[in-house]
C-alpha cells in the first residue's frame, strides 16, 4: 500500500502546517476543515520555521467524501477536547486499512480513538513544536522539535520522506517514553498561560522557572517510579531540564541560545485556548501527571494546584496576566 495518501483531520495550526510540509514533499495532504479555512486558504499557505525554511503550497487540497479517495493514513489533529466530538465525523472517512495517528498533547484522549475504531492501527505521534499564525495563510513553527511518531513498519518510507528542515520526522520504538519527556516541557504551557506572555519573555523570568521546575520534579519522580528513560528531546537531557530552569539568568540566558531555540512570538496552545474563552487540555497534560503521581503514591501538590487555577480561569474566576510571584504564592496556598 502506497502511505502517501494522507488525510489530515483538523485544519487549525499543527494540521496546517502538516498539510503545507506534507505538500512541500510532493505528498498527498488532504485537509478536513470546514468551508471557512477553505476559503482562507484559497490562495494557497505559506509555511515556515524559525531558521529560515519556507515554501508556499499554491493549492491546498480538502477531502471531498463524495469522490471516495483513498485514505492509508489519517493525522488527527485535534486538541484533545475535541477527539470525542470528532468521531461521528471519522466513521464516515476512516476505511479498513487506514492508519491514524493521533497527534493530541499528553495521555489519555487516543483511548477514545482505540475504543471507535478497534480493528485499524491507532499510533501516537508527539508534535515536538509550537506553531503560530503570522499572517492570514501562513503557519510558522516557532519552536525547535521534531514530529515524532509511534514506529509502524508501513510508515518507514513516508517518514524517510517527509523527514526535511521544514519537518524534522522521526519513528520511535519506545514512545511511552517519548510522550513523558514531550509532556515535561508541555507542564509550562498552564505557567505560559496563566503568565499571558510569549513563551520566551516567561522563560527570561527565573520566577517563572523556578515554577516549572517543581512542575517538571514531579513528573521525574513519577517516570522513575515507571522505570522510563525519557530521551532528550532538547538540547539539555531531560533529568537536567530542572537544573537549567533554576540557574541564575546570567547563566541560563546564554545556554538557553543554544539549547532551547524560541522564537520571539511563540506562544502555547493553552493560552491560544484560555484567552478565547475555550476549554484547555489541562486534565491531558498537567493533570496526566497528577493522575499517575495518585495511581503512584507519590506527592504532586505543584501540578494539582496548577490544574485547579487552570479550571478557575476557565470558569471565569481568575484572569490570566499572573506576575511569578502572585502565580508562586497562589501554587503554595496547599502545595
Amino acid at each position: 500500500m502506497n502511505t502517501n495518501h494522507n488525510i489530515i483531520f483538523g485544519a487549525g495550526l499543527i494540521g496546517g502546517y502538516l498539510a503545507g510540509a506534507f505538500s512541500a514533499r510532493g505528498l498527498s495532504a488532504l485537509l478536513v476543515g470546514r468551508s471557512k479555512t477553505q476559503s482562507a486558504l484559497a490562495n494557497g499557505l505559506t509555511v515556515s520555521d524559525m531558521t529560515g525554511n519556507q515554501v508556499t503550497i499554491d493549492n491546498i487540497e480538502f477531502y471531498s467524501a463524495i469522490e471516495h479517495q483513498q485514505i492509508d493514513t489519517l493525522w488527527l489533529t485535534v486538541k484533545c477536547t475535541a477527539v470525542e466530538a470528532s468521531l461521528i465525523d471519522l466513521k464516515d472517512i476512516v476505511q479498513p486499512d487506514t492508519i491514524i495517528i493521533c497527534c493530541q498533547n499528553g495521555f489519555g484522549s487516543d483511548h477514545l480513538v482505540r475504543q471507535a475504531f478497534p480493528n485499524n492501527v491507532v499510533l501516537n505521534a508527539v508534535v515536538g513544536f509550537n506553531v503560530a499564525e503570522h499572517a492570514p495563510a501562513h503557519l510558522h513553527r516557532s519552536t525547535d522539535g521534531k514530529l515524532i511518531i509511534e514506529y509502524h513498519k508501513r510508515l518507514e518510507a513516508f517518514i524517510a520522506k517527509v523527514d526535511s528542515p521544514l519537518l524534522p520526522t522521526a519513528s520511535s520504538h519506545h514512545f511511552v517514553a517519548d510522550q513523558w519527556a514531550k509532556l515535561q516541557l508541555n507542564l509550562a504551557n498552564p505557567v505560559n498561560a496563566l503568565a499571558n506572555i510569549p513563551v520566551k519573555s516567561m522563560t527570561e523570568d527565573p520566577g517563572y522557572r523556578r515554577i516549572i521546575a517543581q512542575l517538571m520534579d514531579e513528573l521525574l519522580l513519577v517516570t522513575d517510579a515507571l522505570n522510563l528513560k525519557l530521551p532528550k528531546v532538547t538540547a539539555a537531557p531531560a533529568r537536567m531540564l530542572p537544573k537549567l530552569m533554576r540557574l541564575p539568568n546570567w547563566i541560563f540566558n546564554r545556554l538557553a541560545q543554544k539549547m532551547l531555540a524560541i522564537d520571539p512570538s511563540a506562544r502555547t496552545s493553552m493560552w491560544w485556548d484560555l484567552s478565547q474563552g475555550k476549554p484547555s487540555e489541562i486534565n491531558y497534560l498537567n493533570g496526566a501527571v497528577v493522575h499517575q503521581a495518585k495511581a503512584l503514591n507519590l506527592p504532586c501538590p505543584y501540578n494539582r494546584k496548577i490544574v485547579e487555577l487552570v479550571h478557575r480561569v476557565e470558569a471565569g474566576e481568575l484572569a490570566l496576566g499572573l506576575s511569578a510571584d502572585a502565580l508562586m504564592t497562589a501554587l503554595n496556598e496547599s502545595a
